[in-house]
C-alpha cells in the first residue's frame, strides 16, 4: 500500500511531531499535541542556553568587568543569539510543521513521490 493509497496518512506527515526531542518537549509540559506553548518553549530554551553562561561568567568576575575585553553583560553578539535567535528558531519549527503538509500534499498530487 503507497501513500496515494490512503488519503489519511499524506496529512499526517511531520517532520516535527514524534520525535525524541517531541517527546522530551511533551514529558517536560513545554508543548502540547500541535506544538502549542511557543512563549513557554521560547522562555525555557533561551534561558537554558543563556543562564548558564552569565552564572559562569558572574562566577568568574568577567559578567559585568573584570579581565574580560568585553564582559559578559555587555556583549551585544551574544544577547542577540541566545535571547534573539533562538526564538526565532522556534518559531520556525512551527512555521514549517504547519506548511510541511501542504508541501507534502502537493508532491502526492503530482505524482512526484509514490
Amino acid at each position: 500500500m503507497t501513500m496515494t493509497d490512503n488519503p489519511a496518512k499524506s496529512t499526517d506527515f511531520s517532520l516535527v511531531l514524534g520525535g525524541p526531542l517531541y517527546q522530551i518537549l511533551r514529558r517536560a509540559h513545554l508543548t502540547g499535541d500541535a506544538l502549542e506553548l511557543l512563549k513557554r518553549r521560547i522562555l525555557v530554551t533561551s534561558m537554558l542556553a543563556w543562564f548558564p553562561l552569565l552564572v559562569l561568567s558572574a562566577l568568574e568576575g568577567t559578567a559585568l568587568g573584570g579581565t574580560a575585553a568585553v564582559p559578559f553583560l555587555l556583549d551585544v553578539e551574544v544577547h542577540v543569539k541566545f535571547l534573539g535567535v533562538i526564538p526565532l528558531l522556534i518559531i520556525s519549527e512551527l512555521v514549517v510543521h504547519q506548511r510541511m503538509r501542504f508541501a507534502v500534499k502537493q508532491f502526492l498530487d503530482r505524482n512526484l513521490i509514490v
